[in-house]
């Protein structure tokens, strides 16, 4: 097992977002994140959840700081976008996606694992009528072996399928609040080649 580790960093304001005041700078949040916190993820849980909540679940209040005493609102949400939205989700992506990597390589490594205790001892078939629960054994065996890949696959599409909900919904609050015509997913996308 090769020892992976990424760490990601997000700001963290000290004070709620509506009231700010001079000097106010905010503080870093920072996670290592390991293939052990992938396995059991309550401390990346709480990351992402910090990191949606600064963003996807306040939207409209950021909108609105950024459009006060603004002329040109386009050129506002321009600026939220890139400065906080999408390095915010590039971080929640890539959080992801190393966990999903982490899974990837925790499956190859059981399967050779099991392939390589398949040929070198040979586990005999053992008739039921002799031990009843030897297939029951094997396949408890099996299962307990890939337990922790099982667990972070999971965790893997949950996560994917609650960006993907808050994704598009802060697209339609976008929508509703900026440019009506922008596809700011596909923003996003190519926001994350350019800052890869």
């Amino acid at each position: 097992m090769v020892d992976n580790r990424r760490t990601f960093t997000a700001p963290q304001s000290l004070l709620e977002t509506n009231l700010t005041f001079p000097n106010d700078e905010p503080s870093l949040t920072t996670i290592t994140v390991t293939r052990e916190r992938c396995v059991d993820p309550s401390l990346i849980d709480s990351f992402l959840r910090f990191l949606r909540h600064g963003s996807d679940d306040i939207i409209r209040q950021k909108l609105n700081n950024y459009r006060k005493g603004s002329i040109n609102g386009k050129n506002k949400c321009k600026e939220f976008l890139k400065q906080e939205l999408y390095p915010n989700w590039q971080i929640r992506n890539n959080i992801i996606s190393f966990c999903e990597k982490e899974a990837a390589e925790m499956k190859n490594e059981t399967d050779q694992q099991c392939g390589n205790n398949k040929k070198t001892t040979a586990e005999p078939l053992i008739d039921a009528r002799i031990d009843p629960y030897a297939a029951r054994e094997r396949a408890e065996k099996q299962e307990a072996q890939y337990k922790d890949w099982t667990k972070v696959t999971e965790w893997v599409a949950n996560n994917r399928k609650i960006e993907q909900i808050l994704t598009s919904t802060t697209e339609g609050i976008l929508r509703q609040n900026c440019e009506q015509n922008n596809d700011y997913l596909k923003e996003f996308t190519q926001f994350c080649k350019d800052n890869s």
